[in-house]
């Protein structure tokens, strides 16, 4: 068995850290992001549609590769590789490994509720919309579909994938590299479309540019795992230069960025899949006690800085705009000095308004109107 050389400060932790802390993080968002999913289809909705429990269980998945991630981490994930023993480092890439399967199904599972949502939103106006997102999304599903059990079988016995002192054969490791290459060139063209055609449509829709705006600022911010794709894919171009290259150094080390983007791209697409209907959480009773109470205080405070020109907006002896702005409520009510009602009082001044203006009569008119974006 091949030795390594001898360990260079065991005791540093490398890249663990802040892998745990920022994967576990953003994946504790995720779980907050899906869990108020599925609170606001039960309120608001008859209840959590097949897009709804898709991303449930791409939660799952995402879940269960954070853990996988963190046994590894135990065994000393993100260290150098000087500072690892070998029984260390093979447990270290078992753990990678075992990862990867999860994450794939998460990357599939969340794209396919996001095409999911985008179909019942788009599609009945937009066809061709539709069938994009079922063809690239089904491109996505059969290519991932190859890519899992070649994870595996690239390697005989399957556990010389993560135990480089095993003699066992192994594919050409371009093979695997270049599949992996495509799936994620593809995710990422699914990322920028799955954005971009939403945002045209949008645009062009009858409504004010400050909705617009925001509905488009909305949906852009799902580009966040575009970027992180990148970057995944980057990072898969260098494992496989060191794969190619006898003389590499701190080969599992490197490979941790991979680790780390991965899990975020993870968490991410989760979030941004979950955005457009939490956009309906603002519709919530809670929600509205609370901007309710945060607009009570607003007002209190604007209406305590405005009281000296509310002095000279009303005398004290009442007039026309004490007389229209009065409530139903406080018209009628008797006064303590007269024995006269507040309405006989100011009976004639009214009637008087009336002839002077030429007012005849008026009119109620209620209008509503509904959204069909407000109930994704």
């Amino acid at each position: 068995m091949s030795q390594f050389p001898p360990p260079v400060n065991p005791d540093d932790l490398g890249r663990g850290p802040m892998i745990m802390g920022l994967t576990w993080t953003f994946t504790s968002l995720a779980i907050v992001a899906v869990v108020l999913r599925f609170y606001v289809r039960i309120k608001l909705a008859s209840g959590p549609a097949l897009d709804d429990w898709l991303m449930g269980i791409a939660l799952v998945f995402d879940i269960v590769s954070q853990s996988f991630v963190t046994v590894g981490y135990h065994y000393g994930l993100g260290k150098h590789d000087a500072s690892l023993r070998p029984d260390q480092m093979i447990n270290v890439l078992k753990w990678m490994w075992l990862a990867n399967t999860p994450g794939l199904l998460v990357s599939i599972v969340a794209r396919i509720s996001i095409a999911v949502l985008l179909v019942r939103l788009f599609g009945g106006v937009h066809e061709w919309l539709k069938w994009f997102l079922i063809v690239v999304t089904g491109i996505c599903t059969i290519l991932t579909l190859v890519i899992l059990p070649c994870t595996y079988l690239q390697t005989t016995p399957v556990s010389g994938n993560w135990n480089p002192f095993l003699p066992a054969k192994r594919w050409d490791p371009k093979i695997y590299i270049d599949l992996a290459f495509l799936g994620q060139a593809l995710w990422t063209f699914t990322d920028l479309t799955f954005v971009l055609f939403p945002v045209m449509i949008i645009w062009r829709l009858q409504m004010a540019v400050r909705q617009r705006i925001g509905l488009v600022l909305l949906m852009s911010v799902s580009l966040l795992t575009m970027v992180l794709s990148i970057l995944k894919t980057i990072n898969l171009k260098h494992i496989a230069d060191q794969q190619t290259n006898p003389t590499a150094t701190d080969v599992q080390y490197d490979a941790t960025l991979a680790i780390l983007w991965t899990c975020l791209e993870q968490a991410f697409v989760i979030m941004m899949g979950c955005v457009p209907p939490l956009r309906s959480i603002t519709r919530l009773e809670v929600t509205k006690t609370i901007s309710g109470s945060l607009s009570s205080i607003l007002r209190a405070r604007k209406s305590s800085k405005s009281s000296t020109m509310d002095s000279l907006k009303y005398d004290s002896k009442g007039g026309p705009y004490e007389d229209l702005e009065m409530s139903k409520e406080r018209l009628g009510r008797a006064s303590k000095k007269s024995g006269i009602t507040y309405e006989e009082k100011h009976q004639g001044s009214q009637q008087d308004l009336v002839k002077k203006n030429g007012i005849l009569s008026t009119t109620e008119t209620s209008v509503s109107y509904s959204r069909s974006w407000d109930n994704v």
